[in-house]
Order: structure tokens, then sequence, then C-alpha cells
């Protein structure tokens, strides 16, 4: 049975900032939209991520640990970690063809930009960090959505009587 409790997408804040006018910096914001991730494609999105910041010292490394007589990993561990290590780093811009939908973002003269992934493209290149602003956009909304998710695990309930 499936229930729907959210849309297919959902709209975050983007702040890009670009330098202006005598290095004046310049702060464009707008929203985006990302579609909205199941559990398991939004773990398979994290490793990829995660394989990123795996340069091959740290691959070399982790493969000496799990390769080494004593090494202590329960076997889900080891499952995990291989995973980590066969996964496809991704790129800014495959992650936005992944998961931006549409946006509202509006030049300089105030005229709302039209959202196509080619116009995508087109500004990407065109201005410098914007990709990776779109990028942090949608880390920051899942950032701020698993933040209390943590905060109540890692935190002992209150005392009912105060002591």
């Amino acid at each position: 049975m499936t229930v729907v409790l959210a849309s297919v997408a959902f709209w975050a804040p983007v702040t890009y900032r670009l330098i202006g006018d005598n290095g004046q910096p310049e702060i464009i914001e707008g929203r985006a939209r990302y579609t909205r991730l199941k559990t398991s494609e939004r773990r398979l999105l994290d490793r990829r991520i995660r394989a990123n910041r795996l340069t091959p010292e740290v691959r070399a490394g982790i493969r000496a640990q799990l390769d080494a007589p004593d090494c202590n990993f329960t076997a889900r561990e080891r499952a995990e970690v291989e995973a980590d290590l066969a996964a496809e780093p991704i790129t800014d811009e495959q992650f936005l063809d992944a998961l931006l939908v549409d946006w509202e973002l509006r030049d300089k003269s105030g005229n709302a930009i039209a959202f196509t992934p080619a116009t995508r493209r087109e500004l990407c290149e065109d201005w410098d960090g914007l990709e990776a602003a779109l990028v942090r956009g949608y880390v920051r909304a899942q950032e701020a959505a698993l933040k209390p998710q943590e905060q109540e695990k890692n935190s002992e309930a209150p005392s009912g009587t105060g002591s």
C-alpha cells in the first residue's frame, strides 16, 4: 500500500555569491526544487558523495585495513566499506541532473530566469560557483531535516520529576 505524505519534490533556499564591481560580492537569492528521494536512493547518493572524498591514498589505506589479518570489521561493516570503495564518485553536474527539477531565480534586472536543463548548464558555465550553490541548497535542506532527528537520538528525555 502506498501512502502519500509529501510531494515528489521540495523547495529549498539557494544563495549564490559572485564577485561584483570593485570586488564587492553580489548576492543572488532564490529557491531550487529538488526531487525527493526514497531512502534507498538517498543512501546511494550519500555513498557516491562519500566516494568523492576517497582519494587513491585513502582507498589504499582502507583496503590495507580490510586485508589485514587482524581486521576486526563485522561482516556488515565490511560490506558497507566495500560498497563505499566500489561506489562511483558523483560530480555536481550529475547531482543536479538527477535532482534539480526547477528553480526560482532572477537576473540582475529582476526578470525570472526560466528553468530548463539547457539553461541550467548554460548558467552554471557562465556563473562560476552557481552549480556548487545549487548543490549546497540541497545539502543544507537535508541537514536541516535530519538535524532534529540527530538531536532527539543523542539527547536523554528530560526527567518528569525534575530530579
